[in-house]
């Protein structure tokens, strides 16, 4: 083994300088991309927002090319570990607080997985129980509805599942940072929402953990209101009313589809179509105010084309607008 060493290093040299050049090379045509997107979203019309519309389209759009320069961000992954890393990030820059809640999950009798979330805490200038806005940033370590059997077993990129959430969280980072309001604001990245296999039970994982603490706290400090946001960046984006959403949340969901309709986000559906068990679901369940806005209609969900040429930059900024102006006004 010791007389293999010298070469095994070469090689992991040479392999690291390849798989670097690699990432360039990706890097390069995800910014290519990005030009091209954004000429053709500034040649559309604007939206009715005071948001920035250039600088904060840059922003989010910004950290979804670096999310899918890391690769896949399934547990234990270098785009995973990456991930964690620019999260960090950007809440020591722009957060009051991060905060982690770690946690292991069992996978088997003899196995588990260590997972976490990751919280950035914006204080708010009137104080009172917080608005937690989430977003899971792992994906899926399987693409189990790929059109190629063979490629099951492949974990998927996730730039719309995973991806276009945690893009526009980190962009909201930044935006509250600047623009305080009323309401602290919690901006929570879970974990392990999409890891399990389809009968595995092992999903919502992190959602469930932070549900869970929360029983540990008084109820005046449980969240005020809790909104997930998933799969907002497909480029015929429709987000319809969902039905947990609806019994729970009334009037916050009414709320956001009304400012909405004042910024001309059209994306926003009126009819209800879906009930979705997403990371909303755990607080829901314990009586918490709790809405998912989520497209569950596009067409790459779960396979290996999930990647960022099938996402948009007007469908992530018209959602990150609207909930900026719903959560200055709560």
């Amino acid at each position: 083994m010791a007389g293999k060493w010298p070469s095994r290093y070469k090689t992991a040299k040479t392999m690291k300088k390849l798989s670097n050049m690699k990432r360039f090379k990706q890097v390069q045509s995800f910014i290519a991309v990005g030009s091209i997107v954004f000429v053709l979203f500034w040649s559309l019309p604007g939206f009715a927002s005071s948001i920035d519309s250039k600088k904060y389209s840059r922003v989010i759009w910004n950290y979804l090319e670096a999310l899918c320069a890391f690769g896949p961000r399934n547990p234990g992954s270098e785009g995973y570990r990456e991930t964690l890393a620019l999260i960090r990030k950007v809440g020591e820059k722009y957060a009051d607080q991060v905060v982690e809640h770690p946690f292991s999950v069992r996978t088997s009798m003899s196995s588990s997985v260590d997972m976490v979330n990751l919280e950035l805490r914006f204080q708010g200038t009137e104080g009172g129980a917080p608005i937690l806005i989430g977003a899971h940033f792992d994906t899926r370590p399987f693409a189990d509805e790929d059109a190629n059997p063979e490629k099951w077993s492949e974990p998927i990129l996730g730039a719309n599942d995973g991806g276009s959430g945690t893009a526009v969280l980190l962009g909201l980072a930044q935006y509250i940072s600047q623009h305080p309001v009323a309401r602290p604001v919690h901006l929570v990245f879970f974990d392990g929402e999409d890891f399990g296999g389809k009968d595995s039970g092992l999903k919502l994982l992190g959602s469930t953990f932070y549900a869970q603490q929360l029983v540990q706290i008084e109820k005046e400090k449980w969240p005020y209101w809790v909104l997930v946001i998933d799969m907002i960046g497909d480029k015929d984006l429709q987000i319809f009313k969902e039905t947990y959403s609806l019994k729970g949340s009334s009037s916050f969901l009414d709320k956001i589809y009304s400012v909405a309709k004042e910024q001309g986000a059209q994306s926003f559906k009126e009819s209800v179509k879906y009930t979705i068990y997403d990371d909303h679901y755990p607080f829901h369940r314990m009586g918490i105010p709790s809405t998912v806005l989520i497209d569950f209609d596009y067409p790459h969900w779960h396979t290996l084309a999930d990647t960022l040429d099938k996402v948009s930059i007007e469908s992530m900024f018209s959602v990150f607008s609207v909930v900026a102006k719903t959560i200055e006004d709560l």
